[in-house]
């Protein structure tokens, strides 16, 4: 799925990226771009329907009151869902079990609503080998 940007939301999404701290991507119910800064001192984010979590989606009827949360772990944003959804959480259309640590360029379904998580900068430390590897 190609989603066409403005001028003014190209400019943003490189802005955010210029400070190099991940982030969020996603349009809201009228159909424009947020971005959601995941600053290094905050811990979690929540996701969900629910005026009260940090990212609210009311729009959303496919989105649980509380959906999903992303977390801040040993320096990695990871994912979960830990059931708190009817529908499940989504990342590269993979359904969510447990927790998933996020990557670059991850997208995100969670109800109809897609994210894109972005971590400029950041060159990981390679895979874990698996021993005799």
């Amino acid at each position: 799925m190609t989603v066409r940007q403005s001028e003014e939301e190209l400019e943003a999404r490189l802005a955010a990226e210029r400070l190099g701290a991940p982030f969020l991507v996603y349009r809201d119910g009228a159909d424009r771009q947020r971005i959601v800064p995941l600053e290094p001192g905050r811990r979690a984010v929540t996701i969900g329907r629910r005026d009260e979590a940090d990212v609210s989606l009311p729009w959303d009827p496919e989105c649980s009151r509380l959906h999903a949360e992303l977390q801040l772990r040993a320096g990695e944003w990871t994912v979960s869902d830990d059931g708190l959804s009817q529908n499940g959480t989504w990342v590269n259309e993979l359904r969510l079990v447990g927790r998933r640590r996020l990557a670059d360029g991850d997208i995100l379904r969670i109800g109809r609503t897609l994210f894109t998580f972005s971590q400029p900068g950041v060159i990981g430390i390679g895979p874990t080998l698996v021993p005799g590897s």
